[in-house]
């Protein structure tokens, strides 16, 4: 039985060998495997808290891995970088193999993966005080239509890590939503000596594209398992998606506590802060993550 889940994890890895272009040699190899591996995106790379263990990433010493490892007493070995997508991450997880770092000694990995997928950077200029009515609704049906494409995405990224690490807990996480209930103008900072702000109905929107996001993560999660099931007769147990936005609660931009999102600054060495946790949002991650291990 265990030999024919394993083939069948294997052929995983194949559907997301196809998809994404790995190259098998490096799937071929055979690691050991760090014992938390850590997979994804800015968020993940703890982006805009410096110092940076990796400038090239913007990967921090503050970022949620690095907090979740403490918090768990087991090294943490993340390749989390700033801007990469669903492929990109991917790529990730297929570099570590190749270098014996996640492999069946690999008892946990996290992936935070699927906003870059939609460029919502494009998304929040354009449907800011900056932006203009009209690239904002075409950059919200570009938005849309790339996020059909993340459930997929996902589940073959867990096909592939569950492969690698045939014995490992998989957690997904989402996104927090950016902005809290705003009645009137919602002011995060300046961006090319400009203020830029938010109007009541956009935060509005733009949550709501955030949550679009977290349900199209969360779908790839269910593809998964949908497909692990039919082969399996079960669901994959060792795999969760962790929705992290209700530990942002009241501490959005513009909320009534302190931030825990970063705004925007024109300063030199911030452009790539905007928009992400700070350190007190980091350790939000790290808790939600933290608190569904434990359950």
């Amino acid at each position: 039985m265990k030999r024919r889940i394993l083939a069948a994890l294997a052929a995983l890895a194949v559907g997301a060998t196809a998809l994404f272009g790995t190259s098998s040699a490096a799937l071929a190899v055979e690691p050991t495997g760090s014992p938390y591996v850590a997979i994804g995106d800015s968020e993940a790379a703890g982006t805009g808290n410096m110092p940076y263990l990796d400038a090239g990433c913007l990967r921090s010493k503050k970022a949620y891995p690095e907090l979740l490892g403490v918090a768990l007493g087991t090294p943490v070995l993340s390749a989390a970088c700033a801007g990469d997508d669903t492929a990109e991450v991917t790529a990730q997880a297929a570099t570590l193999a190749a270098m014996g770092s996640l492999g069946p000694a690999t008892q946990l990995v996290t992936i935070t993966a699927g906003v870059n997928n939609i460029d919502w950077q494009s998304v929040l200029i354009a449907c800011s005080s900056t932006g203009t009515p009209a690239a904002c609704e075409a950059a919200k049906l570009d938005a849309a239509e790339a996020a059909a494409g993340i459930p997929v995405a996902i589940s073959q990224l867990i096909g592939l890590v569950r492969s690698l690490a045939p014995t490992a807990r998989i957690v997904v996480t989402g996104y927090p939503l950016l902005f809290g209930m705003v009645s009137d103008t919602c002011h995060v900072g300046s961006s090319g000596g400009a203020p830029v702000a938010f109007t009541a109905q956009q935060t509005a929107e733009i949550n709501a594209g955030v949550a679009g996001v977290n349900t199209a993560v969360s779908g790839g999660v269910d593809l998964y398992q949908a497909i692990f099931t039919a082969t399996f007769g079960m669901p994959d147990p060792l795999v969760e998606f962790v929705d992290v936005s209700p530990a942002f609660e009241g501490h959005r931009l513009c909320d009534t506590g302190d931030r825990w999102i970063i705004g925007l600054s024109s300063g030199k060495g911030t452009v790539d802060r905007g928009f992400h946790p700070n350190a007190a949002g980091q350790q939000a991650y790290a808790r939600a993550v933290a608190g569904a291990l434990a359950g």
